[in-house]
């Protein structure tokens, strides 16, 4: 069999409470990207809205659209960056739940094996008790016979 890893770890932890954990943290760094994006969009939406005061008063709005596009194209690479972040992110997380899976089947295989052995074990104790048994049975039924025959050969005499 393999070599146990999951006793070599200091945590006091169960398996389970230490997955959750991480669980937890993905949750709080998801939570954190959520408000990101949202300030993203408070970004654009006032953007937008700007754009279209200009337009109401219809002002040359060359250079507004030049620093309005060079916006959008910093806020499109920020996002592209964003998008790239959530990939590898995601990517870890496959890879952590692939490790979690690989360790929970080698716990559960070595556990399934444990048990097995366990109960072969009480099976034999099982059958060693029952031939103790049988035997004890069969010595006071000897033991019977010789005290009736000790008895018979008293009232006999």
């Amino acid at each position: 069999m393999g070599k146990d890893t999951t006793n070599e770890i200091k945590d006091s932890r169960s398996f389970e409470d230490r997955v959750f954990l991480r669980f937890d943290a993905m949750d709080a760094r998801f939570d954190s990207m959520d408000g990101r994006c949202e300030r993203i969009e408070t970004r654009l939406d006032s953007l937008d809205g700007r754009v279209q005061n200009l337009e109401a008063k219809q002002y040359d709005t060359k250079p507004v659209w030049e620093r309005a596009l060079t916006a959008i194209s910093e806020l499109s690479a920020r996002i592209d960056q964003t998008n790239i972040r959530f990939s590898e992110i995601n990517a870890r997380m496959d890879q952590g739940f692939e490790q979690v899976r690989s360790e929970m089947k080698a716990s559960f295989d070595n556990q399934q094996a444990r048990t097995e052995h366990l109960v072969r074990d009480v099976y034999w104790q099982i059958d060693a008790l029952n031939n103790n048994v049988l035997k004890i049975q069969a010595d006071q039924i000897y033991f019977n016979s010789r005290l009736r025959d000790v008895e018979t050969t008293i009232k006999q005499s």
